[in-house]
């Protein structure tokens, strides 16, 4: 993909980086917000309210692209359905699940293995060369997950079959959250994002709808305080409805190799959340799981930077997989 940035000036490149940014800092957030969520929101009740806001939200670009829901192919409308289902009922679950039984600083460093898990998912069911730059970013991106999880304050904290529990259900997440960026990447060649977005999060409210309307019919609405709404409110418009949108939007501005570089963002974004909003203890042994998971994704980023030249070369367009807001 050429990078529409080339021809642009200092300020659109700022612009396009900022929306970037603020995709993946909104992403980011989802993880420790999902923790507050947790605390006093049922499981299924909570992602329905979630996407049901998310859906509303997005539901104005629905209407302005109404015209060219007809040309969706069947094929694509299975992406679509699986986007809803996986990427984001799947998703919900599987995160709501391990959030209780883990940290925002855990489910942060987790949650940002989504990149090596979308290389490997990549490699494994599309057929994408995998190489060594993308198993060493697999390899840090573990190894800074082990380290915060078996770090002495972290055991301190809870049990470690409790943690290691917690962390799994977790990676189902990541897991969930893979099989929406493949799904979307594949989905977007013919559809468009602002589409796609709505579409997958009112077939996601619609699942969760019996259960979760189950739920509402006995759960006692003055029971959360102004905190949890703020937190549930913010996990359905910010991480999934606008994180999404300012990604796509970036991403359309230039090369993968570039966005991924932002990836970076995640993991940032979820640690000052847990550290500012869930009050989460710090400590140095963070910086250094840090550091390898951030490490990991830079070397995606460099994988799709090598990927680029070597499809430019070949006179072929370079389609490089990155995770995607949900």
């Amino acid at each position: 993909m050429r990078d529409l940035l080339e021809d642009s000036g200092w300020m659109t490149r700022l612009g396009v980086f900022a929306t970037l940014f603020l995709g993946m800092a909104f992403f980011g957030s989802g993880t420790p917000t999902a923790k507050i969520v947790t605390a006093e929101f049922p499981l299924f009740l909570a992602p329905f309210l979630r996407l049901l806001a998310a859906a509303i939200l997005t539901t104005p670009l629905l209407i302005a692209y109404r015209k060219e829901l007809h040309e969706i192919s069947k094929s694509n409308w299975l992406l679509i359905a699986g986007i809803g289902s996986i990427g984001l009922v799947a998703f919900s679950l599987f995160l709501m699940t391990g959030m209780k039984m883990v940290s925002g600083v855990i489910g942060a460093m987790v949650m940002s293995l989504s990149p090596a898990a979308v290389a490997v998912g990549a490699a494994v069911f599309l057929g994408d060369r995998l190489g060594p730059r993308k198993l060493i970013a697999v390899a840090l991106s573990v190894s800074g997950v082990v380290i915060i999880n078996l770090s002495g304050e972290s055991l301190q904290a809870q049990s470690l079959s409790t943690m290691v529990l917690g962390s799994l259900l977790v990676f189902g997440a990541v897991c969930s959250a893979t099989a929406y960026s493949l799904f979307a990447k594949k989905a977007t060649k013919q559809v468009r994002p602002v589409l796609l977005i709505p579409l997958a999060a009112w077939i996601a409210t619609l699942l969760f709808a019996i259960p979760g309307l189950y739920q509402a019919a006995n759960f006692d609405f003055s029971q959360p305080t102004l905190e949890h709404w703020i937190a549930l409110l913010w996990w359905g418009i910010g991480p999934f409805g606008i994180g999404t949108m300012l990604w796509f939007a970036g991403l359309a501005r230039v090369r993968a190799s570039i966005a991924s570089g932002f990836m970076g963002v995640m993991p940032a974004s979820g640690l000052v959340v847990s550290y500012v909003w869930l009050g989460d203890p710090f400590y140095w042994i963070h910086v250094m799981g840090f550091a390898f998971v951030l490490g990991g994704i830079l070397m995606v980023a460099w994988a799709h930077q090598v990927g680029e030249k070597r499809a430019k070369e070949k006179g072929k367009e370079f389609s490089g997989y990155s995770t995607y807001p949900c």
